[in-house]
């Protein structure tokens, strides 16, 4: 009995050990795999003698965790290094498509001496981000100084020069930096030369800098590896554009129906308003030629509201008509608001028909709370262009309804996912305003704070659809205006035409997943159209257009989200029957060692004598 229990005791032992282990591995080959991921970057420190280029450390820990961002530092850096640090991992996460929702993020900064902080790690950081969570192999001798833009973009950093030398130093062999900044590095042409020791030889090193525009272009150059298959050509959506072309039709004839009001009433136009509404009628017809019907319908649109404006102020229409036009204005919004209301929300179309329609009707509301305060206040004639521009918005929300009747993949839409969708675009909108205001002064930032303010209104107010159109469009201007941060002329075309392929990037791969983004697609366009123009209402135009092209990584699909119920039932009913057989299992093996325990008692007693009286002798 002793042999068969230290026998049982070896077995248990042996096969906890070996439980031990097999639970451990993965956890052994879970540290393996997250070592830290390496780059040399290159910084510029504060000297005596000005600035001079400084090697640094980037060290990047990714472990499984909730999305969170930590970054040491050595010695510290300004605050600036840690937004920009956030952005560039939101940056890569975004671009690649990459689940970062799962894994924590441990950054660490380690230099020499105290760097002059500021977002030029940032692409950088965002490549080694990509590089960790894809675990890709990489070229360690290659680094990137630059910041990162949405969209991928790679922008402007200063101390090109001073980096280049801190390459040098360093032995690196490829610098990569932003477009236009290669001529900045070494204006004289002079070779950059290293001084080492070795058989009296002096040896020449020169790190080769290459221009990258894009964070598809730095990957490559690290990696070997092209990520992001080049964009195919935008296929429009066939119902998008019989719609969008019925829509510009209905504004550009209504054009027609107030000159024809202003001829009936014998109110002829000044001549500067007329050559300034015949360039307008003249951009529309063309943009129509060219099948660009959403910006067709926006000149259509500016066009209506000059004409109406000078319709009012030429009749005189007194305050106290003014009222009663916005009276009745207000109770189209009613009626129109209770008709969507109605409306099903089932795809990314129907959510962003919701946001437009819902923004229109919102601007009307406000106008007409503007004209209540100020009717005693300002001038009927300047009051009429607020009717003016009420009326022309109402009538666009109208239009744009008819959007609702687009097909297209099915997600899944209840009020917590809104909600929830509202509040993390505030807080992305959010971090990118604070993150502006470390460069730029607050009258830069008041209009983007404005459209957060109303953001967080809408949210209160549980508009969760305008709150995602107010908060989107908040982090649009501040993306525009990162963007042009140290952005020198020369290469503004350049750094626009990349913002352009990066949303054509996003329109083609939406549209294969049978997500057709309307409000995407209708801003690209107008951008398009102001090539030529200006410029910077033309980044902006393409910014609103990336953050409303992606508004599908908020909501699970329809299908997807069902298959995933029905599994996690499944599994539930599959772990209640192993639960199960091993809860049986466990009483059938306690029911045996209860029975050979009896037995051992039974047959054997205490002195290990057999059991049963003795006989006499």
């Amino acid at each position: 009995m002793n042999k068969t229990y230290s026998l049982n005791k070896k077995v248990f032992l042996f096969l906890t050990l070996f439980l031990a282990i097999l639970f451990l591995l993965p956890s052994f080959a879970s540290a393996i795999h997250h070592q830290p991921y390496h780059l040399k970057l290159l910084a510029v420190e504060e000297s005596q003698n000005g600035f001079a280029g400084s090697p640094a450390d980037l060290f990047l820990e990714v472990k499984p965790g909730s999305g969170r961002v930590f970054l040491e530092t050595y010695p510290l850096t300004k605050v600036d290094t840690q937004a920009s640090t956030r952005f560039a991992k939101d940056i890569a996460c975004q671009h690649f498509k990459l689940n970062c929702g799962k894994y924590d993020f441990i950054y660490t900064i380690k230099a020499e001496s105290n760097i002059v902080g500021g977002p030029s790690a940032g692409a950088a950081i965002a490549a080694l981000t990509t590089v960790a969570l894809l675990d890709l192999e990489y070229d360690q001798s290659i680094t990137i100084t630059g910041t990162i833009n949405s969209g991928g973009i790679v922008g402007p950093v200063g101390g090109i020069p001073e980096k280049i030398d801190a390459a040098a130093k360093a032995g690196l062999k490829k610098v990569l930096v932003p477009k236009g900044a290669k001529s900045l590095g070494n204006e004289t042409n002079e070779t950059i030369t290293i001084n080492q020791t070795s058989s009296n030889q002096t040896i020449s090193l020169e790190p080769e800098v290459v221009e990258v525009i894009d964070l598809d272009e730095v990957i490559l150059h690290l990696t070997g590896k092209d990520l992001n298959h080049r964009p195919l050509p935008i296929l429009e959506n066939r119902q998008y554009a019989e719609i969008m072309t019925g829509l510009a039709n209905v504004l550009c004839s209504r054009t027609e129906k107030i000159r024809k009001e202003l001829a009936d009433r014998e109110i002829r136009l000044e001549d500067d308003l007329t050559q300034n509404l015949q360039q307008r009628q003249g951009l529309a017809a063309n943009a129509s030629r060219q099948g660009d019907y959403y910006s067709a319908a926006s000149f259509c649109f500016g066009t209506n509201i000059q004409l109406k404006s000078y319709y009012y102020q030429q009749e005189e229409v007194s305050t106290a008509q003014l009222e009663i036009l916005f009276a009745q204005l207000e109770k189209k919004v009613k009626e129109l608001e209770e008709k969507v209301k109605l409306e099903k929300i089932d795809t990314i179309s129907d959510l962003q028909t919701l946001m437009i329609v819902q923004e229109r009707l919102s601007d009307v509301r406000q106008n007409s709370e503007e004209f209540q305060k100020e009717k005693e206040l300002r001038p009927a004639a300047e009051l009429a262009g607020l009717l003016a521009y009420s009326e022309e918005r109402y009538f666009s929300a109208l239009s744009w309804f008819q959007f609702f009747s687009m097909e297209g993949k099915k997600f899944v839409f209840n009020e917590e996912l809104l909600k929830r969708s509202c509040q993390q675009k505030i807080s992305e909108a959010e971090e990118r305003i604070q993150y502006v205001g470390l460069y730029v002064s607050e009258a830069h930032t008041a209009g983007m704070q404005e459209k957060e303010e109303a953001a967080r209104k809408s949210l209160k107010s549980q508009d969760y659809a305008l709150c995602l159109m107010q908060a989107s469009q908040a982090k649009a201007d501040a993306n525009a205006v990162l963007g042009i941060l140290g952005l020198r002329d020369e290469i503004v075309d350049e750094f626009i035409e990349s913002k352009r392929k990066a949303v054509e990037r996003v329109i083609v791969e939406n549209t294969a997943e049978g997500i057709f983004p309307i409000m995407g697609f209708s801003y690209y366009q107008y951008a398009n159209s102001l090539k030529g123009g200006d410029k910077f209402t033309a980044l902006v135009y393409l910014e609103d257009a990336l953050e409303m092209s992606d508004l599908g990584i908020y909501f699970p699909e329809e299908q997807k989200f069902l298959e995933k119920v029905e599994k996690k039932v499944s599994v539930r009913k599959e772990w209640v029957y192993v639960g199960g057989g091993i809860l049986m299992g466990a009483i059938a093996v306690l029911l045996v060692l209860l029975a050979v325990k009896w037995m051992g008692k039974k047959k054997v007693s205490p002195k290990g004598s057999t059991s049963g009286k003795r006989k006499k002798k």
